[in-house]
């Protein structure tokens, strides 16, 4: 049997490229998919009458132009729900955890609570509070602050303001003018941080992690012994977090701008 390895067939190829003429436009013509491809329009016609035959592409019955089909949007929805968010995020969380030798965690949110969906321990040093299905307050851990900044004014006022905030050390937030500061400071840097404020001696650095509509979903963190993540540049290590968490947003179907 042929190793076909490396084989494409240029026919599909074409017909993808139709269907990425839509990408910024509602309906198309056969000229204008002819013009932006630089192919004849007897050829369009013949990838688009198959598209239509598939269900990828529809044509209108008014305007006589077509537009991307309904199968396309089934297709969508069988691939989100096999994207498990940790599944997805795991080789991302690994690479990070095992770069740094530090724990990466990452968390969802609940009606104002963190909660732990997944963690990625170093053999030496175990977060306890932290275990997966644990939940803990969104002020005063780093992946809590993290999806704060981007879920609104309203959220916080919904969820945290009413109730309260609570004191895990002499370091967490317990005002709502102290957290709405915070929270601007995680917008402008791009990153939030948890200094001592869950628990002593613990530092984290986390960073939200937005779905395909742009909403923060998750965020992911990496944690340690303040004196030992101290001695390492918090910009190099904000940098990788983002990294990672933009990874994971993309397989989400996230793209910057969409927000």
């Amino acid at each position: 049997m042929a190793n076909t390895q490396g084989v494409t067939v240029q026919s599909v190829i074409k017909a993808f490229n139709v269907l990425e003429c839509f990408e910024n436009k509602k309906e198309l013509g056969i000229s204008d998919i002819s013009k932006q491809m630089g192919i004849s329009k007897s050829t369009i016609y013949g990838i688009v009458n198959t598209l239509v035959e598939t269900g990828l592409l529809e044509q209108d019955g008014e305007s006589k132009k077509y537009r991307l089909g309904l199968k396309l949007f089934e297709f969508g929805r069988i691939v989100e729900k096999r994207m498990d968010l940790r599944d997805e995020a795991k080789p991302f969380c690994i690479e990070l955890s095992e770069k740094y030798v530090q724990t990466v965690h990452l968390a969802t949110h609940s009606e104002g609570e963190v909660v732990y969906i997944d963690k990625f321990d170093v053999p030496d040093f175990l977060i306890v509070y932290s275990q997966v299905g644990r939940r803990a307050p969104m002020t005063c851990t780093g992946v809590g602050k993290a999806m704060l900044a981007y879920l609104g004014k309203d959220y916080i006022e919904k969820y945290i303001i009413p109730k309260g905030f609570p004191k895990k050390t002499e370091k967490s937030i317990d005002t709502a003018e102290k957290l709405y500061a915070d929270l601007e400071d995680v917008r402008k840097r791009g990153y939030a941080i948890d200094n001592e404020e869950i628990e002593q001696g613990l530092k984290c650095i986390a960073v939200p992690i937005f779905n395909k509509n742009g909403k923060p979903v998750a965020a992911v963190s990496l944690s340690g012994m303040a004196a030992k993540m101290e001695k390492i540049s918090t910009s190099a290590i904000a940098g990788d977090v983002i990294k990672c968490a933009d990874e994971i947003s993309a397989r989400l179907g996230y793209k910057r701008g969409n927000s």
